[in-house]
């Protein structure tokens, strides 16, 4: 399973066996290859503050307490389609939390792990200048 570390986007991607999940200062997202035939409806994703669990035609694909606490309000999922003749879930996530020091080291506590070497790197990357430079100003 890869992993790696986007000094220009700042977001950190890490394999999975159902997909893969990346973040960045303010967000995680998961994405779900599901199959071509996948309906809305064959989805149950329930987004709490502190768990997550995703299932398809009711097969758990994963659950449990997220790594650290998201802003409900601000999250949410889609089902999409994607290359390679299937589907996509993707689950966006806002970080309650968004600090260069408040990376997540896990999707779930104990599960799916990120690279902690290449989360070292992002947080000695994104000083406050490179954040300001990431962002766009209105």
């Amino acid at each position: 399973m890869s992993s790696g570390f986007d000094d220009k986007t700042g977001i950190i991607k890490s394999a999975t066996d159902w997909g893969c999940w990346y973040q960045t200062i303010e967000d995680i997202t998961a994405e779900i290859l599901v199959p071509l035939t996948t309906k809305g409806r064959d989805v149950k994703i329930k987004i709490l503050p502190s768990s997550l669990s995703c299932a398809v035609n009711g097969k758990d694909i994963f659950s449990g307490r997220l790594f650290a606490s998201i802003v409900c309000d601000e999250s949410t999922w889609t089902l999409e389609d994607h290359e390679n003749n299937c589907r996509i879930i993707r689950i966006f996530l806002v970080k309650s939390n968004k600090t260069p020091q408040s990376c997540w080291t896990s999707l779930l506590q104990d599960q799916y792990l990120a690279d902690l070497d290449i989360l070292d790197s992002m947080q000695k990357e994104d000083s406050p200048r490179t954040l300001s430079n990431r962002k766009p100003r209105f």
